[in-house]
């Protein structure tokens, strides 16, 4: 009974998949379409035909403004960092066009980014802030390498590309940054002038590689992981003009020189006057950068928090102020659980090259 049964399935399912038996058949058989189908895939000698698409490389320059993000220009205020430490970039690139919809590109970069910690003055709760009085320029040479999908697909030709192409990238990079910021207005080492913008990481301000602090100096070489989208319009056979937004997010949380604790003024002092100077900048009378009288601020931010003798000047001279530990909201780094990353515009102008022409071999 069973063996009945059984038979009787199998030979059901044969005659439902004769149906699509014929219909193969007659396809493959069938000249018009064999002829039209694998004539798309292969010559008439029998190798496989290239792709049509022709592939092209392009050319660009850009400028464009670069904004950091970090310790000195918080994540949980985007505006506010935005708008109050926007600086300048240059950007020079090399695509190569591979198929309609995907291109790979090498990049060079030059970004320069800037915090200051005077720009959180009288705003309530970032007191700790703008008492930390950190600041710093920083000048980021990139090579990147970034995958770039065009939404629309790309004609056959160059020339015929769309007016419009939107794409996005994503990529990785490496890059070589040296935070720099000036000397206090009153310095009178012999290592630099009042005012004078000096490297910072050499200077160990968190007490990196001294005995008695874990931490070990930052790299200047870091890697980033660039990622963020544009558009490109043709403007003739060969030229296109574009805008792109970037971001690139760092293995590196020491842009800006501030990411862990106070180390002690006088462990810095070892190292060098100039260290010391740099990595407790909280008691400075006048802001380096900004040149912002903070006497006020200080004797009031210690007075509410240390002792009240600090409110009045003809108590506590300014060279009786202490410094900032783990007591006083000895913290410096203000976001530690993100590092820190910066934000590239670019306004392009792209040269499309055209490609060369192969002759066909005479035998």
């Amino acid at each position: 009974m069973k063996k009945s049964i059984n038979y009787k399935l199998n030979q059901e399912k044969k005659r439902r998949l004769l149906p699509l038996f014929f219909m193969i058949f007659y396809l493959f058989y069938n000249p018009c379409f064999s002829q039209s189908f694998f004539s798309k895939l292969f010559n008439s000698d029998g190798t496989k035909r290239k792709s049509l698409y022709e592939r092209h490389s392009d050319i660009s320059f850009g400028i464009g403004t670069s904004t950091y993000y970090g310790d000195l220009a918080p994540y949980n205020r985007p505006i506010q960092s935005t708008l109050q430490s926007v600086r300048w970039n240059v950007a020079f690139g090399y695509t190569r066009h591979f198929n309609p919809h995907f291109s790979g590109r090498l990049g060079l970069t030059w970004a320069r980014i800037f915090g200051d910690d005077n720009k959180f003055e009288g705003i309530a709760g970032l007191e700790q802030l703008y008492m930390r009085n950190a600041h710093f320029r920083n000048d980021v040479k990139e090579l990147s390498f970034s995958g770039i999908y065009n939404v629309i697909a790309e004609s056959r030709s160059y020339r015929n590309r769309p007016q419009l192409i939107p794409y996005f990238f994503a990529g990785i990079a490496v890059f070589h940054h040296n935070p720099v910021a000036k000397a206090p207005t009153d310095y009178a080492g012999t290592e630099a002038f009042p005012g004078e913008w000096v490297s910072l990481q050499p200077l160990n301000t968190e007490g990196q590689g001294l005995t008695g602090y874990t931490d070990q100096p930052y790299n200047l070489v870091n890697v980033s992981i660039p990622f963020g989208a544009g558009l490109r319009y043709k403007i003739n056979r060969n030229v296109d003009v574009g805008f792109e937004v970037g971001v690139r997010y760092t293995f590196s949380d020491y842009l800006d020189d501030v990411g862990g604790y106070f180390a002690k003024s006088s462990d810095l002092s070892a190292v060098s006057s100039l260290s010391a100077a740099m990595g407790h900048r909280e008691n400075e009378l006048i802001a380096a950068y900004s040149g912002k009288n903070r006497e006020a601020f200080i004797r009031n931010y210690y007075g509410t928090r240390v002792n009240p003798a600090y409110i009045d000047p003809n108590l506590t001279p300014a060279n009786t102020f202490p410094e900032l530990d783990g007591t006083i909201g000895g913290v410096r780094n203000s976001s530690s659980k993100l590092n820190d990353m910066y934000v590239l515009t670019s306004f392009k102008i792209i040269y499309h090259i055209a490609p060369s022409i192969k002759c066909p071999v005479i035998k």
